[in-house]
């Protein structure tokens, strides 16, 4: 009998699917895509959130933040219950149906549940973690860092309607929500708190008000995106049948649960090389407060990878839980083929920069934050790798969640392993090779589940493009990297981010993204 956490929430039988082929698909990926960018710029202004920190607190400063940020965003995830991830399946056959009724209740459901179970979390790791601080010595959270333990409700419903709106394909809410509110409103709290005094609780304080107040525009945002979207109907067309019923609660439960764990151990995952290099620190050669602090923003400016996915995953979810549930399922290899050509195009030059040019990147933090330029380069092979086999992990989300929770735990073993060996040999190199370890176990691990869960093979011919015209790039700026220095480790990035340009110019975009974009240039819907 199969697990019922290994099956999506399909549409039930007399619901017919539209009819869309793979073109069609990618026709609505490429639309979504190019509005996400807008997220992705938006977002990126966090970065000067963490600059602040870095150049008015100092390397210390910024340790102690990565810890308690790391550490928030763990609790984040068992707060939210896997709602964040569960909601775009609940609400497909909702939306596809034209049940605005159902859309609205699962929507406001899934938000009540886990903002609640968020709220409990808070209370009870407040004062836990306090404890901790006072007698253990938790430097990251006795200086006002237990603060941003307070942001755990306002993160959970943000994300939760945050999917909502991406379930009726409304990507500018995010943009609203996440690219501009959080942003600012994080960034604006910290300068007011700096200016009063409250340096020590300024950047904990910051996230909390700044995620709280993103909250309300996202529930806002995607409560009228279901009103006006689930009326109108999806962009390829209302579907005809009787419309699905309402799931219970234990059930929403029951299918979300096992992304919940998949999800904290994601973030485990994630984090793991902050959170274990946390434990070591005076206790492991070269592993000091201020290194630390080096290795948190390398961390941080590695992790920024993960965005360039993030272009792609908002509208790559519900129209892969759409194409599952459809007639048309075996065609799914083709529908996937395109995103992971643009996931990879899009990320080989930036880590290909990250590795050309670490010492120069970490430089813009401070002349401290130079010694971590191998660090960087270390963690951009390892984010890179995870981003793009991220894909993968969608359509596993989709189909059978239950796996992604297997390969979270197998990584989280490597990692640990890995790291607990390394770190007290190797420092901070240890716990960036420990990242290396792990993300290449379950890129590994995810693609061989492919072919177990679907029945075919990821379509590597697709990627042959990108992977070309970054071979090519490769060479002059290796070569102009050899001599060593700041500037010509700026040149060569700079050379290698031109070359790929030009390799591209020369080698000319696959047909099937020609066909893609003479869709968008003919029929310019809105999303």
């Amino acid at each position: 009998m199969p697990d019922p956490h290994d099956s999506v929430i399909s549409v039930p039988p007399g619901v017919a699917p539209p009819v869309r082929s793979a073109a069609d698909d990618g026709h609505h990926l490429a639309r979504g895509a190019a509005a996400n960018v807008l997220v992705l710029l938006a977002s990126n202004f966090r970065g000067v959130f963490i600059f602040l920190i870095a150049r008015l607190l100092g390397e210390a400063a910024l340790g102690r933040f990565g810890l308690a940020f790391a550490t928030t965003e763990l609790l984040s995830k068992a707060g939210m219950l896997g709602f964040d991830n569960s909601i775009i399946p609940f609400m497909a056959p909702r939306v596809a149906s034209g049940d605005v009724g159902g859309a609205r209740r699962v929507f406001r459901r899934a938000a009540a549940i886990a903002g609640v179970a968020s709220s409990l979390v808070a209370l009870v790791s407040i004062p836990v973690v306090g404890w901790l601080a006072a007698t253990r010595g938790l430097d990251a959270f006795s200086r006002g860092g237990v603060v941003m333990l307070l942001a755990l409700p306002g993160i959970a419903v943000a994300r939760i309607a945050t999917g909502a709106s991406r379930s009726v394909l409304a990507m500018s809410s995010e943009f609203f929500s996440r690219g501009i509110t959080e942003t600012w409103v994080t960034t604006g709290v910290f300068v007011v708190a700096i200016a009063l005094g409250l340096r020590d609780v300024a950047p904990a304080l910051a996230v909390a008000l700044g995620t709280t107040a993103a909250a309300v525009v996202a529930y806002a945002l995607a409560a009228r995106a279901i009103e006006a979207r689930v009326v109108a109907g999806p962009s390829w067309g209302p579907l005809a049948g009787p419309v699905p019923s309402l799931p219970a609660t234990g059930t929403m439960l029951r299918f979300s649960l096992p992304i919940a764990g998949s999800s904290l151990l994601t973030v485990l995952v994630m984090q793991a090389d902050v959170l274990l290099l946390g434990t070591y620190v005076n206790r492991a050669p070269g592993v000091t407060v201020e290194s630390f602090g080096v290795f948190c923003a390398a961390a941080q400016v590695a992790g920024g990878l993960r965005k360039v996915r993030q272009v792609f995953d908002p509208i790559f979810a519900p129209i892969v839980a759409a194409r599952a549930a459809s007639a048309e399922g075996a065609s799914l290899r083709e529908t996937v083929a395109g995103p992971g050509r643009w996931v990879l195009a899009a990320q080989l030059p930036a880590v290909g920069a990250m590795v050309l040019a670490a010492g120069p990147i970490m430089a813009i933090y401070g002349a401290g934050f130079r010694s971590g330029a191998l660090w960087l380069a270390l963690l951009a092979i390892a984010h890179g790798t995870n981003a793009f086999a991220g894909l993968v992990e969608t359509l596993l989300m989709i189909q059978r969640p239950s796996l992604n929770l297997l390969n979270a735990s197998l990584t989280v073993v490597v990692q640990l392993a890995v790291g607990l060996l390394l770190i007290p040999r190797l420092g901070v190199t240890g716990a960036a090779l420990a990242m290396c370890c792990g993300f290449a176990v379950q890129g590994i691990a995810r693609f061989a589940e492919v072919r177990h869960v679907f029945g075919w093979t990821w379509p590597w011919a697709s990627l042959v493009r990108p992977i070309a015209a970054a071979a090519i790039a490769a060479v002059p700026a290796i070569a102009l990297r050899v001599p060593g220095g700041m500037w010509w480790e700026l040149s060569a990035g700079l050379v290698f981010l031109g070359a790929y340009a030009l390799a591209w110019l020369w080698l000319g975009p696959d047909p099937a993204d020609r066909e893609i974009w003479r869709r968008l240039l003919k029929r310019p819907n809105s999303l």
